[in-house]
């Protein structure tokens, strides 16, 4: 029987899933909601820089050519209200704002590995053979 593990270390029954469509529906609704929490142009890339270590709103802007500061700031409100990055603002003048991820997000890194590995087995993959003589 093949099995995985969710979120709450619960384990899926994959065959449940493709069999019962109570189970299947259940599960979709979950899966939706944690595609939607990382979903967007710039989440998962936002997330994978906190991932190495806590950054500064103009760490994370210079980090990600072409993303706009409303929209970074969007973004980071957006992954902060769905708990998986943590923001510290620091009485100094002027003041200093940090972003680290949280427990739940530290647990996407696995997924951020597998990946990259994927994306690099993918290019391999995709590459032309070299010419024969």
């Amino acid at each position: 029987m093949l099995h995985a593990e969710s979120c709450d270390g619960a384990m899926i029954d994959i065959n449940a899933v493709r069999t019962d469509p109570a189970i299947a529906k259940v599960v979709q609704a979950q899966f939706r909601r944690a595609v939607g929490m990382i979903s967007g142009r710039w989440k998962l890339e936002i997330l994978w820089l906190l991932s190495q270590g806590t950054h500064r709103f103009g760490e994370l802007k210079r980090s990600l050519p072409g993303i706009t500061q409303h929209m970074l700031t969007a973004q980071l409100r957006a992954l902060e209200k769905d708990g998986l990055i943590k923001r510290t603002i620091y009485a100094e003048v002027p003041p200093r704002v940090e972003y680290e991820i949280t427990p739940a997000a530290r647990r996407l890194r696995p997924i951020f590995v597998e990946i990259v590995r994927w994306a690099e087995e993918h290019e391999a993959a995709l590459a032309p053979e070299p010419a024969r003589d």
